[in-house]
């Protein structure tokens, strides 16, 4: 394994290889990185095979809703007949008032009653789907292969579902893979055309624009007036949520940042593709001085950290799993968890236990105070 800071030059080339990986991968079985949402107590977990399944606390199943087998947005067919099947997930499901929301490869979004299991809506938006959904106000954003940002009506009474009333989709100059995030009346969302774009949730009027080094690709995060933001120019930036003015940019990562990143008690906890956690001051962009040192987690990091209690919990993409101490980033479990599987889904916390969707098709549960092991079920049958 080595570290390099991508050159400009090659990372058009990555990003097309990564795409080219995610078309593909349609036709050659089960993947994506599905997440994991709760509602009372029912857990709702995305699966390999392009599935959601409902389960109870203890991981008993209570129901699995599979889309319709139609030809979707995407520009391959993998299955008889020339449809696409079931379609893949890159997403987290969203669940708000009785429904869970979720957005396929196929480029569709779908709407489903989590009591019944039953479709409440489906809309095609033609184009393949990288990312997740955020639900606000009575609508669903999602973001599109097509540099687009779709708006969409939640509550609908016909089966084909519509566009928002007054919102114009948002064209980007590049594919949209972040998951966006509605704060305070705007979407906040990246593009692969290096920008973060602030555009009204009602009417979908660019508000501001700010240009990375390097393409945009994880979900916002938000606290007070500040964006926080990754990118693979291998930099972190904190921004002005009303104006989009940096505040400052951490420089000292070797790689990219794909995932989601983490706030707690004045510190963000950032990870990056050079196998590293890094604590950062949320005020100034500097290291936070409780950690003596980022923490090397020995492989590459796409997966969202939890942090439970005083326990940052950070998954592998080789899948090891590690409970840190957020004020000193010493390891709080006696032993580092071994999934013997990859991780890329982000982890889910609740209730002090810690979820882990891995690319087994399995989901783990963890005691987020120590690491022990609870259960664990297969997702598929």
């Amino acid at each position: 394994m080595f570290y390099i800071k991508q050159a400009r030059t090659k990372k058009a080339l990555i990003i097309f290889v990564i795409l080219s990986c995610l078309v593909l991968s349609g036709c050659m079985g089960p993947r994506g990185w599905p997440g994991i949402a709760s509602e009372g107590e029912k857990l709702y977990v995305g699966t390999m095979g392009g599935t959601v399944v409902a389960l109870n606390p203890e991981g008993g199943r209570l129901w699995e809703w599979e889309p319709p087998g139609e030809q979707g947005g995407s520009m391959i067919a993998c299955s008889g007949g020339g449809q696409f099947r079931a379609g893949l997930l890159y997403g987290v499901p969203v669940v708000a008032d009785g429904v869970v929301y979720v957005s396929s490869y196929n480029g569709r979004v779908y709407a489903v009653d989590t009591e019944y299991r039953a479709d409440k809506w489906k809309y095609d938006t033609g184009s393949p789907i990288a990312g997740g959904v955020a639900v606000a106000n009575n609508t669903v954003f999602v973001g599109c292969s097509d540099g687009k940002l779709y708006a969409l009506e939640a509550n609908v009474t016909t089966y084909e579902g519509r566009p928002k009333a007054g919102f114009k989709p948002f064209q980007t100059d590049d594919k949209i893979w972040s998951t966006p995030v509605v704060y305070d009346g705007t979407v906040y969302f990246g593009s692969l055309d290096q920008k973060l774009y602030a555009i009204d949730a009602d009417t979908g009027e660019l508000k501001w624009e700010f240009k990375a080094q390097g393409a945009i690709a994880s979900t916002p995060l938000i606290v007070g007036d500040v964006v926080y933001i990754g990118a693979f120019d291998s930099r972190f930036y904190a921004l002005d949520a009303d104006t989009g003015e940096q505040k400052w940019v951490f420089e000292q990562a070797d790689n990219w940042f794909w995932s989601q990143a983490l706030y707690a008690n004045g510190t963000i906890y950032a990870c990056s593709l050079d196998h590293r956690v890094y604590a950062i001051e949320a005020d100034t962009g500097e290291l936070y001085s409780g950690w003596a040192e980022p923490f090397d987690a020995g492989s590459e990091i796409k997966s969202s950290p939890v942090i439970v209690g005083d326990v940052l919990v950070v998954a592998t993409e080789e899948g090891e799993v590690f409970g840190l101490d957020v004020e000193t980033g010493k390891s709080k479990w006696p032993n580092v968890v071994d999934l013997d599987a990859h991780v890329l889904a982000p982890i889910f916390a609740s209730g002090g236990t810690v979820y882990i969707n891995a690319q087994d098709n399995r989901l783990y549960t963890f005691e987020g105070a120590t690491g022990r092991q609870n259960w664990s079920v297969p997702l598929s049958q």
